[in-house]
């Protein structure tokens, strides 16, 4: 109810702006929201901004960057309503409780990562080798960590656990940090935690873990996130949008050029912190997969949708395409670089 009034209080604050001039000289600012790095490009990007300002062309004098960090996909639906986010970074149930909940006209208009896809890196849900879980409806009764509820790694760990007939309430969840997860199995204080590519090899290393399952174990090939962005906004704003997705094509694939992959790896280093012989698995076959275009696999994210609602997860359907989708702004992009 809260999201519906806050709803009703930007539609009156649009239509007062509305009749205002626009600075169309001044460069459109684009807040970007992510949840974890180095696999979510957007705070990479903006450090390559400050290393090869030559892959971006527009930026600066049709648009600005700013990425800012959430706990996972959902919190930033609110923050996409209030104006606060220009793009979300959203999982499959996020864009359905986007639309389905907070009524929201978004669209889906990017890829970030897929999970699975040509052979690429799938998401391990590890548990204590010696521990007690051994299959997946020994669960029951443990405590299992996540980044966010409804989140992209959640919402696929559920359909697991659902089609294994584990309901939601057979578990006690325990939101954290990605980054803190190996810790909180190390101490005993979670029994199954979803791993990360930068924390695998400590893992592996250990000897102590195993892998329940993955999310490929879900569907096979997923887009485990997608950028998503409101249909006013980008009404409003297409030809400085299509700029920015000029540069943002053109910065992943720089991060993809095999002749790039030393310095990716020192720009992940410094972002993320961790040691670079930490990192060489990035924009390898041993990281997830991101398309070269920055085009989603829409089929995926509605088959995603479709198992949730059928396992009760989701309380609503939503049939993304075509309403919900507008990849003209990646497709204008890409039409720009390669010809």
């Amino acid at each position: 109810m809260r999201v519906r009034s806050l709803l009703a209080s930007l539609l009156m604050v649009g239509a007062l702006f509305g009749a205002l001039p626009r600075a169309e000289a001044e460069p459109l600012p684009m807040r970007i929201g992510w949840a974890q790095t180095p696999g979510h490009l957007a705070p990479l990007i903006q450090e390559l901004q400050r290393r090869h300002p030559e892959v971006f062309r527009h930026l600066g004098s049709s648009y600005t960057y700013e990425p800012v960090r959430f706990q996972g996909s959902t919190p930033q639906i609110v923050a996409l309503a209030a104006g606060e986010l220009q793009i979300a970074a959203f999982g499959s149930s996020s864009l359905a409780l986007a639309i389905t909940n907070a009524q929201l006209e978004v669209r889906v208009v990017a890829d970030v990562i897929q999970d699975g896809t040509d052979g690429h890196f799938s998401q391990p849900y590890v548990v204590a080798k010696d521990g007690p879980i051994q299959k997946v409806t020994d669960i029951k009764g443990r405590r299992i960590a996540t980044n966010a509820i409804g989140s992209a790694s959640d919402a696929s760990m559920r359909i697991i656990l659902h089609r294994a007939g584990i309901q939601d309430s057979d578990f006690t969840s325990i939101e954290a940090n990605f980054a803190n997860m190996p810790a909180m199995i190390e101490a005993g204080k979670v029994d199954l935690i979803p791993l990360l590519p930068q924390f695998a090899r400590d893992i592996d290393a250990s000897g102590k873990y195993r892998t329940l399952f993955r999310i490929s174990d879900a569907f096979g090939n997923t887009q485990t996130v997608h950028w998503a962005m409101r249909a006013d906004f980008i009404a409003d704003h297409r030809a400085q949008l299509v700029d920015f997705f000029e540069d943002h094509i053109r910065a992943v694939r720089w991060f993809l050029d095999p002749a790039h992959h030393a310095e990716a790896i020192q720009i992940a280093a410094g972002v993320t912190k961790l040691p670079v012989d930490g990192l060489g698995y990035n924009f390898t076959k041993k990281d997830w997969y991101r398309s070269p275009d920055a085009r989603p696999e829409v089929q995926a994210i509605q088959t995603e949708i479709d198992e949730s609602v059928k396992l009760g997860i989701l309380p609503k359907p939503v049939q993304i395409a075509p309403h919900y989708v507008d990849l003209s702004l990646i497709e204008e992009a890409k039409r720009r670089i390669d010809n």
